[in-house]
C-alpha cells in the first residue's frame, strides 16, 4: 500500500508544478489578428427587401433630403428605416439630442431587421454616443454593415473595438441622395457593387514614400479620418494598428496641424508594430507643398513602408474602404505598388473587449487566474488525500 502511495505523490509531483507554473501569456492584439482572418465564413447576403437604418450620428442634412435619401435606398431595392424624429431642434450643434442619436443607433445595432446601418453625414458629434453605447450595448450582437466616413471615424473605430466588425468607410447619403456624388460615379458604383457582393475588392495604385523594404505586405486596414483617429487616444476604444496598415485621410486641415497630430500619435506609440501605414486624400488643405513636406518627414522618420493613394477621403472621388478585411499591398512590375483590399464579410461571434490594445496584453486575466487557483486547488487536495 505504501509503494502505491508513494508511486501516486511522485507522479503528481510534475503534474502540480506545471500547473503552478504561470500560463503561456497570447498578446491579444495577435489573437484579434487570427480571429478576424479566422471567422470570414459568410457571405452578406444582402437582398431586395433588407432593412437600411438610416441614422444621423453627428450633424444633420437639409429635412428636403430625408425624402431624397429614402428614394435612393428604396431605389436599390432595400427598406429604408429613418426614425420620425431624426431631425430636432433641441441641440444647436446635432441632428437631435445625444441620447437621442445614441438610442437610434442602439436600436439598430440591436434590431435583427436590420442589415445595413448607412450614416446621413458626418460634421462632428459622433464622439459624444460613446458612453451611451459603453452603458447600454449588449456583449454580442449581430453584425451590421456600417457606412459612413469623417466623423463617422468614430464608430467605425468603436465597432472595431467592441466587436471586432468589419465595416465600409464611404459615401454617405445626404451626398448620394442630393447628387454630390453622381449616381453613375466610380464612388457609388463601387459602395453598391460591394454591398450586393458585385465586388470582391477594391484596389488602387499606391506610391511608396520611404525606402523602407515592402516587397507584398498582407494584413487588414483601420484607421480613418486623422483628427477622429487620434481624438482615439487615450480611450478605451484607442485605434489598434499593432500587425495593421494605419489609414488617414482628412480635410480642411493645416499642415502644421497634421503633422502635430502625427507626432502626437507617434510619442503616444500609436505606430508601434504597425505594417504600413497609408496616406489618402488631403483635402482642402492650407498648403499642399507643405501638407507633402510633412508625410515625406513621417516617412523618413519611421521604420515601417508609408504609402500615398489617391481616392478616399473628402475629395469629389471617394472610393469606398473596407476596414478590418484581408489587405494586400503589392509592389507591381510596371506601377509602384497596388493596394488590393477584400469587401467584409458577414459573421456574428462574440468578440473580447477587455483587454487594453496596447498595454495589458502581458496580463492575466481574472478567467485565467480563476482557471489556475482552481486545477491548483484540486491537484493538491489529491496530493494529500494519498497520505
Amino acid at each position: 500500500m505504501g509503494y502505491y502511495s508513494l508511486t501516486a505523490k511522485l507522479l503528481l509531483v510534475p503534474v502540480l508544478l506545471t500547473s503552478l507554473a504561470p500560463p503561456v501569456l497570447v498578446d491579444a492584439n495577435e489573437v484579434k489578428l487570427l480571429e478576424h482572418f479566422d471567422l470570414r465564413e459568410k457571405a452578406l447576403n444582402v437582398k431586395p427587401g433588407d432593412v437600411v437604418k438610416v441614422i444621423a450620428p453627428a450633424r444633420k442634412s437639409p429635412d428636403s433630403a430625408l425624402p431624397l435619401i429614402k428614394n435612393y435606398v428604396e431605389s436599390l431595392g432595400l427598406v429604408a428605416n429613418i426614425s420620425e424624429n431624426i431631425y430636432s431642434d433641441e441641440d444647436a450643434f446635432y441632428a437631435n439630442t445625444d441620447e437621442f442619436r445614441a438610442n437610434d443607433l442602439i436600436s439598430a445595432v440591436l434590431d435583427d431587421d436590420v442589415k445595413i446601418i448607412w450614416c446621413v453625414r458626418g460634421g462632428t458629434g459622433s464622439i459624444r454616443l460613446i458612453p451611451y453605447l459603453e452603458a447600454k450595448l449588449p456583449t454580442k450582437v449581430n453584425h451590421k454593415i456600417l457606412i459612413g466616413y469623417s466623423d463617422i471615424t468614430v464608430l467605425h473605430l468603436y465597432f472595431e473595438y467592441k466587436y471586432g466588425w468589419q465595416t465600409i468607410q464611404g459615401p454617405m447619403l445626404e451626398a448620394i441622395a442630393t447628387q454630390s456624388y453622381s449616381p453613375t460615379s466610380e464612388s457609388v458604383l463601387t459602395l453598391e457593387a460591394l454591398i450586393f457582393e458585385q465586388q470582391e475588392k477594391v484596389c488602387w495604385n499606391a506610391t511608396k514614400l520611404n525606402d523602407v523594404t515592402a516587397n507584398n505586405i498582407e494584413s487588414e486596414i483601420v484607421g480613418g479620418n486623422a483628427a477622429l483617429v487620434e481624438a482615439s487616444v487615450g480611450t478605451d476604444w484607442e485605434v489598434n494598428s499593432k500587425g495593421r496598415i494605419l489609414f488617414f485621410e482628412d480635410v480642411g486641415e493645416a499642415a502644421y496641424s497634421i503633422e502635430r497630430s502625427l507626432d502626437h500619435m507617434k510619442q503616444a506609440r500609436i505606430f508601434d508594430g504597425a505594417d504600413a501605414v497609408i496616406f489618402g486624400d488631403f483635402t482642402q488643405a492650407d498648403n499642399t507643398t507643405l501638407m507633402n513636406i510633412v508625410f515625406d518627414r513621417f516617412a523618413e522618420s519611421v521604420s515601417f513602408p508609408v504609402f500615398r493613394v489617391t481616392g478616399i477621403g473628402h475629395g469629389s472621388v471617394n472610393i469606398p474602404l473596407p476596414f478590418l478585411t484581408h489587405t494586400e499591398m503589392r509592389n507591381v512590375e510596371g506601377l509602384d505598388y497596388e493596394l488590393c483590399v477584400d469587401n467584409i464579410q458577414n459573421y456574428s461571434r462574440e468578440y473580447s473587449n477587455s483587454t487594453d490594445n496596447n498595454n495589458n496584453s502581458n496580463s492575466i486575466s481574472g478567467h485565467q487566474f480563476s482557471q489556475f487557483n482552481f486545477f491548483a486547488v484540486i491537484i493538491i487536495g489529491l496530493y494529500h488525500s494519498l497520505y
